[in-house]
């Protein structure tokens, strides 16, 4: 059954006329001669046998019918519109790679990589995906994900990707007051101690390492890694950050680790994929290549 619609033309000329009100502007809008969208709407007002625009010299008037045309019409091009771009930009299931990782691991440790893996592979969409609660993976929207070691899901496949080391770091600036002084793990205790929410036990195990006491470790708190380190650097006192984290500020002079080696920790960072995508070739490929990266470059 032939459908009783205008052509796509003479609706976007009209669009763009009722707009402008002007035959002229809407043509220079459109990339046309202000004859050809003149004629799309003279063909329009043909096929409707209605009158759209009322003629006035040099101006246009839209007359009552075009009004409550223009009404009807405009919320179905935007849909055509909306429907276009979505299709556009519709993502290949077999070739999408969606991928779920901690917020910081990923800008400090995975971006840096993920470049490579973008221009060797580049039959893959990727999509990154900010792990803010475990709780949240969701096993059919997410491909991998990478995330810290003690959170498992069920029907899941894991694999280490990295052990954990932490540093005591701070801003140089804090440590003008002690210039020249050789410090040591106790010279902590003289600053503001930084602390993350989510790793109450940080300072406390930091601490029972170099067999150092406090009766108080109370300082500000934040929620996030980004927050923490910027604190730091910002010379609030003196955080535990993962190496891996830390090691950018530290290599530009922005953070200092003064106080001690870096602590190896009992924790790992895991990647992990659901069951039933272990065979995916998107999964298997960046898994290998990842494992392989992680174990050539930490």
């Amino acid at each position: 059954m032939r459908r009783y619609i205008p052509s796509s033309t003479a609706l976007k000329c009209f669009e763009a006329s009722v707009r402008h009100l002007s035959f002229t502007r809407a043509a220079q809008e459109l990339h046309l001669t202000q004859s050809a969208v003149s004629r799309q709407i003279r063909n329009l007002e043909e096929f409707l046998s209605r009158d759209l625009f009322i003629r006035l010299n040099k101006r246009l008037v839209l007359t009552n019918t075009g009004a409550a045309y223009y009404k009807e019409i405009v919320p179905l091009l935007d849909c055509m519109e909306n429907a276009s771009l979505r299709m556009l930009h519709r993502e290949d299931e077999k070739t999408t790679l969606t991928i779920s990782a901690l917020p910081t691991f990923a800008s400090y440790w995975l971006m840096p990589k993920l470049a490579e893996f973008s221009k060797t592979h580049p039959q893959f969409q990727i999509k990154v995906r900010s792990l803010d609660d475990a709780a949240k993976f969701d096993p059919e929207a997410i491909d991998i994900i990478l995330h810290y070691g003690g959170d498992h899901w069920p029907r899941a496949v894991s694999h280490h990707l990295l052990g954990e080391s932490v540093v005591a770091v701070c801003s140089p600036a804090i440590l003008e007051p002690l210039k020249g002084d050789e410090l040591t793990p106790s010279n902590v205790l003289d600053f503001p101690l930084l602390h993350l929410t989510s790793r109450i036990n940080a300072w406390p195990d930091w601490l029972a390492a170099h067999n150092l006491e406090s009766d108080s470790l109370a300082g500000p708190a934040f929620a996030h890694f980004h927050m923490l380190l910027e604190a730091a650097k910002h010379g609030m006192g003196v955080a535990i950050l993962p190496s891996i984290i830390a090691k950018q500020s530290l290599a530009s002079g922005e953070l200092v680790a003064p106080f001690s080696q870096a602590l190896d920790t009992p924790h790992e960072y895991l990647l992990s994929y659901p069951a039933d995508k272990a065979d995916l070739e998107q999964v298997v490929t960046f898994r290998d290549w990842l494992l392989n990266k992680a174990s050539v470059t930490k």
